[in-house]
């Protein structure tokens, strides 16, 4: 464990809820693992890589990938590959963070803006509205 990731968090402690630790499908390791991600996992979602884990427990990659397709087959977690090398893990179902009727709106949501933008011809810009041939009211500089 010689680099291992900081991820900052308001950490308090861990604490295991009852379903999770009396668990009879889950194995030791992926309760712990769950827990983790669902520390990590904020309305954004969790973005931790397999090398935190692997680091934080002290396990291998493969390991790590091995637990987390676990979790994801008895329904605990859902993993969103966002391009080949990132993605984004959700608790889910009764311990999600976001529940479920808030994600079909986000995702809704979603949806419409990208549909309303493609119909006026733009895309999705990250860039500030505020740019620097622009003043705060809007008019050209």
């Amino acid at each position: 464990m010689q680099h291992m990731e900081r991820i900052w968090r308001d950490f308090k402690g861990v604490w295991i809820p009852k379903e999770i630790w009396t668990s009879s499908t889950l194995s030791l390791m992926e309760k712990v693992l769950f827990v983790e991600i669902h520390s990590l996992d904020n309305e954004r979602g969790c973005f931790a890589s397999n090398r935190h884990f692997a680091d934080f427990f002290g396990l291998s990659d493969r390991q790590i990938r091995r637990h987390l397709v676990a979790l994801k087959k008895k329904g605990f977690i859902s993993i969103t590959m966002l391009n080949e090398t990132d993605r984004i893990i959700r608790a889910i179902g009764k311990f999600a963070r976001v529940k479920e009727p808030q994600l079909r709106e986000l995702r809704d949501l979603s949806a419409t803006l990208a549909e309303q933008l493609s119909i006026h011809g733009r895309r999705l810009s990250t860039a500030r509205p505020n740019t620097p041939d622009r003043n705060v009211h809007g008019g050209r500089t």
